[in-house]
C-alpha cells in the first residue's frame, strides 16, 4: 500500500471521531480515568471541520486544570472573559497578570494602565547578540479616577476602554502613525514627560500643537477639539479647558512630515478586516483598514509588507521608523493588498533522485529507520521536542517509500503509531488537559 495511503488511514484512525473510536486511560495525579471519544456520525469530516463540538471538558473526562499563567478577567470586558483568548497575541501582555507591561504596535509601545496611557517611541538597544526595543515613558496621559478593559479585538487591533472619573476609548492598531486617545466625556487634557519640553509651538492646523524634547525628538500633538496645549511646568501639557474627542500624538520622523502627518490627523485608525483568497498556486492578502472620520490614513509597514504591497502610495515625506524588525515605511491608504506563491505540497519531493543518490539515501535511511527508539521513555516528554522528533520519523517513512525501501517505511511508520498513540490516549507521562484558564489543550506540565 503506498505510504500516501497509509497516513491518511492514520489520520482517519486518529483524527476523526466519524470514523474512529479513541479510547484510553488517563492519568492525573494519582488518579486513572477512562477517557473516551465516541462517534457522532457516519458523516465523513472536512477540512477544517472541529473534531467535537462537545464541551471540552465533558471530552477530556478529568483531564482538567487551571493554567499558572493567568489572564486577569478583570482586564477583559464581560463579553470576551467567557470566551476563548487568543495566545500568543501582540496584545497578550494588556491582560496577563497586572497587564502592566507594554504592547508593541509599530511604531510606538503602549502601556494601558490604570489612571494613565503611556506612549514610547522606542530607540534601538543592541549588542553582538541581540537588538531589543528601548522603552521611556515619551508621553502619559493622565486618567486618574478611571479604570481599564480590553472590550475589543481583531487580526490587527486591540481597543481599551477607559471607565471612571473620564470616559476614553483607546484604539491600538499595529501601523498607526498616531497614537490615538478619544475622550468620549468633556476632560483636562494633562501629559507629561520624562524629557524636558524645550520649545512647543502651535502648528499649522486647528488645535496641532509642536513640542520639541531635550532627548532630540519632536512630536506632533493634535486635539479634535482644536484646543491648543500649554505647557506646565518642566515637562508638562495641560488643556487650558476640558475638552472631549480626540487626542493624537505621532513622532516627527524629519521636518518634512508635519504637513502631511497635519494631512492625516483626521482620518483615525480603529481596527482592520484580513482576508485571504487562495487559488491552486497564489493567494490573495488584504487588509481593510477601519477609519472613523475623513482624510488620508498613514499606516506604517513592516518590511516585508514593503516588498510585497501592490500600488502602495509610499509617503516618503514622514519619513521612516525605528522598529527592531527593521526600517518601517509610511504608506497612504485604507486598503493593503499583496499576493504570494502557493508551494505545491505533497509527500515527496518535485524530482526524483538520481540513481546515485538513491543509492546513498538506501544506506542512510536503513540506518535512520532503525535508530529511532522503540523504548518510549526515551523520547521528550513536552509536545515540543516531542512533536519535532515524531515529524523526524515521519521524514524518514516517506524519505523510504520515495526510495522504495519497503521495510524501512513500515518500521518509522510503525514507531510513529506507537509513539503517537499514548498521547492521544492520554497515557504518556505528560498528557494533554484542558486548560480552563485559556481555553485549550496544553500538557500537564505546560499548566
Amino acid at each position: 500500500m503506498p505510504l500516501s495511503d497509509r497516513i491518511r488511514k492514520l489520520a482517519q484512525k486518529f483524527a476523526s471521531p466519524h470514523e474512529a473510536h479513541v479510547s484510553g486511560s488517563s492519568r492525573v495525579g494519582s488518579e486513572e480515568t477512562e477517557c473516551a471519544v465516541q462517534p457522532a456520525s457516519k458523516t465523513r469530516m472536512a477540512l477544517g471541520e472541529a473534531w467535537s463540538a462537545s464541551d471540552p471538558r465533558t471530552v477530556m473526562g478529568e483531564r482538567v486544570g487551571a493554567n499558572s499563567y493567568k489572564v486577569n478577567t478583570e482586564l477583559l470586558d464581560a463579553r470576551l472573559a467567557t470566551t476563548p483568548i487568543p495566545t500568543n497575541t501582540w496584545w497578550q501582555n494588556l491582560i496577563v497578570e497586572c497587564g502592566d507591561q507594554p504592547i508593541v504596535m509599530g511604531p510606538y509601545m503602549v502601556k494601558s494602565l490604570n489612571e494613565s496611557v503611556v506612549v514610547c517611541a522606542p530607540t534601538e538597544m543592541h549588542s553582538n547578540t541581540f537588538v531589543a526595543s528601548a522603552w521611556h515613558d515619551d508621553w502619559r496621559m493622565d486618567m486618574a479616577g478611571s479604570t481599564r478593559r480590553v472590550v475589543a479585538y481583531d487580526s490587527v487591533s486591540v481597543t481599551v476602554r477607559y471607565e471612571g472619573s473620564s470616559l476614553a476609548t483607546v484604539p491600538l492598531v499595529k501601523g498607526a502613525v498616531f497614537a490615538t486617545i478619544v475622550l468620549d466625556t468633556q476632560t483636562v487634557v494633562r501629559l507629561s514627560t520624562i524629557h524636558a519640553i524645550i520649545g512647543v509651538d502651535a502648528g499649522d492646523a486647528p488645535g496641532s500643537t509642536i513640542v520639541q524634547l531635550n532627548n532630540g525628538s519632536t512630536w506632533l500633538i493634535w486635539c479634535e477639539s482644536n484646543v491648543v496645549l500649554r505647557q506646565c511646568g518642566m515637562s508638562g501639557l495641560e488643556s487650558p479647558i476640558p475638552m472631549q474627542g480626540a487626542v493624537r500624538l505621532a513622532l516627527v520622523a524629519t521636518p518634512s512630515a508635519i504637513p502631511a502627518l497635519l494631512s492625516a490627523r483626521t482620518a483615525i485608525p480603529i481596527g482592520g478586516d484580513v482576508s485571504i483568497n487562495a487559488t491552486n498556486d497564489s493567494a490573495e492578502f488584504a487588509i481593510a483598514w477601519k477609519v472613523r472620520g475623513p482624510g488620508s490614513l498613514l499606516m506604517c509597514a513592516q518590511p516585508h509588507h514593503q516588498h510585497a504591497l501592490e500600488n502602495a502610495e509610499w509617503i516618503d515625506d514622514v519619513g521612516s521608523y525605528w522598529s527592531s524588525k527593521g526600517t518601517l515605511r509610511v504608506a497612504q491608504g485604507t486598503k493593503w493588498q499583496w499576493s504570494e506563491s502557493i508551494e505545491p505540497i505533497g509527500f515527496a519531493g518535485h524530482a526524483e533522485p538520481s540513481a546515485e543518490h538513491t543509492e546513498k539515501l538506501c544506506e542512510l535511511v536503513a540506518i535512520d529507520a532503525r535508530a529511532l527508539p522503540t523504548d518510549l521513555h526515551a523520547l521528550p516528554p513536552d509536545p515540543y521536542f516531542f512533536g519535532k522528533a515524531l515529524a523526524r520519523a515521519a521524514r524518514i517513512a516517506l524519505i523510504a517509500d520515495e526510495v522504495d525501501d519497503s521495510h524501512s517505511r513500515d518500521m518509522a511508520v510503525q514507531r510513529v503509531t506507537e509513539w503517537f498513540e499514548p498521547w492521544l490516549n492520554g497515557t504518556n507521562s505528560n498528557p494533554l488537559v484542558y486548560d480552563t484558564e485559556w481555553f485549550g489543550l496544553v500538557s500537564t506540565a505546560g499548566l
